[in-house]
């Protein structure tokens, strides 16, 4: 293949910008909601298992090495203790982007986007970034089962939409209750994500996450994460 030239390569002003790690990868479905339509509401086993399905095929085949991914809802957070690429951001975004729109357009059946975006972290950071996203699920947990339980009653999605933003957490999760759900006794992936990592050669999955802000949370992700030193 030929070179660029020094003169296309001085346009790409971006190039050279790197992160370095340990560093954070979150990937984020672009128009999901159409390809959502089909699913169960608010939450659908299937599609948990094909984001899973999707993180899987990137650890084995993508040639990097995350030493996690959390994911829940069309969120990804992948995290490398070394950073691919020499940590140019173009690169990583690039990349993980490509493969796992592949990846899960192929375990959904149908064409879909994902956009990412770099965060470079401390290592002291770790374990607070994932406990922020874990609190993001429960808060998309509550507003999912909130805004279907409206739609259920027959009110428009806009209006439930701007129903929603005028509650409280805590009114929102009375009205489900209201409903017959208990919103505690859902499925714990629901509520806290799933976690992809290795486990020596294996591959593992996690559907029953203990909350990452508690002090057992915290050690068992430095636990699993110990031979990345977190």
């Amino acid at each position: 293949m030929p070179k660029r030239s020094r003169k296309a390569a001085s346009w790409e002003i971006y190039s050279e910008i790197k992160a370095r790690a340990p560093v954070i990868v979150r990937a984020d479905g672009r128009g999901f909601k159409k390809i959502l339509e089909s699913w169960k509401k608010p939450y659908d086993l299937e599609f948990a298992r094909s984001m899973v399905s999707g993180i899987v095929a990137f650890f084995s085949q993508s040639g990097l090495s995350p030493a996690l991914a959390f994911t829940f809802s069309d969120e990804i957070s992948l995290l490398f203790m070394e950073a691919p690429f020499a940590g140019r951001v173009e690169k990583l975004d690039s990349v993980v982007s490509g493969f796992l729109s592949a990846a899960l357009s192929l375990t959904l059946g149908r064409a879909l986007a994902m956009d990412c975006r770099t965060i470079p972290l401390c290592r002291d950071d770790i374990v607070d970034y994932l406990a922020e996203r874990q609190d993001e699920a429960w808060r998309n947990h509550v507003f999912s089962y909130g805004f279907y339980m409206l739609l259920e009653e027959g009110i428009g999605s806009s209006q439930a939409m701007e129903r929603l933003r005028g509650m409280r957490e805590s009114e929102i999760h009375e009205l489900v209750f209201s409903k017959g759900v208990n919103l505690a006794k859902t499925p714990v992936w629901e509520r806290r994500g799933i976690l992809v990592y290795r486990k020596g050669s294996e591959i593992a999955e996690d559907w029953e996450l203990p909350l990452f802000a508690e002090g057992s949370g915290k050690e068992y992700l430095r636990a699993f994460c110990s031979s990345s030193n977190i």
